[in-house]
């Protein structure tokens, strides 16, 4: 089996509802997704698969889902005043 991987970095911002700690304020964190992908014979360029296309694709996804955004329990009490600000 071959294998490719590529690490793609992201921030985003969180709380933990319910919880007794400085986790419970909003604060922010940088992110990191591995990702891994595996073939058993390699293209014909002799590559598992591009990494600028594996960067286009999955870091595209998390630039446009993840990356600087608030990742908030859908119950969190913050989140209409948020929706608001748009």
């Amino acid at each position: 089996m071959l294998s490719v991987t590529r690490e793609i970095t992201f921030c985003y911002g969180h709380r933990l509802l319910n919880y007794d700690g400085k986790c419970r304020h909003l604060h922010g964190h940088n992110g990191r997704a591995v990702i891994t992908l595996e073939a058993e014979r390699l293209d014909d360029l002799g590559i598992v698969m591009d990494f600028s296309q594996l960067k286009k694709v999955v870091g595209g996804w998390i630039d446009a889902t993840l990356d600087h955004r608030m990742l908030l329990h859908r119950d969190d009490p913050v989140v209409p005043f948020l929706r608001q600000q748009n």
